[in-house]
C-alpha cells in the first residue's frame, strides 16, 4: 500500500461509530453547540494499522510512504477527480476526490490528527470499535467497489 501518511498518528474510527456519536449528540441537550473530537480506541501509524489488518485477515500488505504528488498521480491514474466538481468514474475504487484524500494524509503526517480523546465514550457511554474488530468484520465496513489485488 502506498500513501502519504508517513509515521503520523491517527485514532481511526468507524463510520458507524461516527453516526452513533452524532445521534447521541443530537439527542442530548448538553452537546448542541459543542465541538468534539470523536476518534477511535487507539492512535496509531498507518504501518500499525496495516499490521493489525494483516494479522486479522492473513494478508501480507506492506506500506510504502510516498510524496503528496506521487499520491495524486496514483489517484489520477485511477480516474479519481481531484475535486468534488470532477467527474467520478462508475464503481470507482475510491469514490472520493483526491484533494480530500491527499490532504487528509498530509494532515496525519504533520501530526494534526494525533489527538486521542475519550469524547466518544463520554458521549455514547460505549467504547469505539477497534481497528482489529473492523478488519475482522470487514464486509460491514467497505465503501466503494473493491478491486485491489494486494494480499
Amino acid at each position: 500500500m502506498k500513501n502519504n501518511q508517513g509515521d503520523g498518528l491517527m485514532a481511526y474510527i468507524s463510520r458507524q461509530d461516527c453516526g452513533k456519536a452524532a445521534a447521541c449528540a443530537l439527542a442530548s441537550n448538553d452537546y448542541h453547540s459543542a465541538i468534539l473530537n470523536i476518534n477511535g480506541a487507539e492512535a496509531m501509524t498507518i504501518s500499525k494499522f496495516i499490521e493489525i489488518g494483516n494479522e486479522a485477515t492473513g494478508n501480507n500488505v506492506s506500506y510504502q510512504e510516498i510524496t503528496d504528488e506521487q499520491n495524486y498521480a496514483i489517484f489520477d491514474a485511477m480516474g479519481v477527480p481531484r475535486t468534488t466538481d470532477g467527474k467520478f468514474k462508475k464503481n470507482s475504487e475510491a469514490p472520493f476526490s483526491s484533494d480530500g484524500m491527499v490532504t487528509f494524509g498530509q494532515a496525519i503526517r504533520e501530526g494534526k490528527m494525533s489527538l486521542k480523546t475519550n469524547n466518544f465514550e463520554k458521549l455514547t457511554g460505549d467504547q469505539p470499535l477497534t481497528v482489529k474488530y473492523m478488519f475482522e468484520h470487514s464486509d460491514d465496513f467497505q465503501i466503494g467497489a473493491r478491486h485491489s489485488q494486494d494480499k
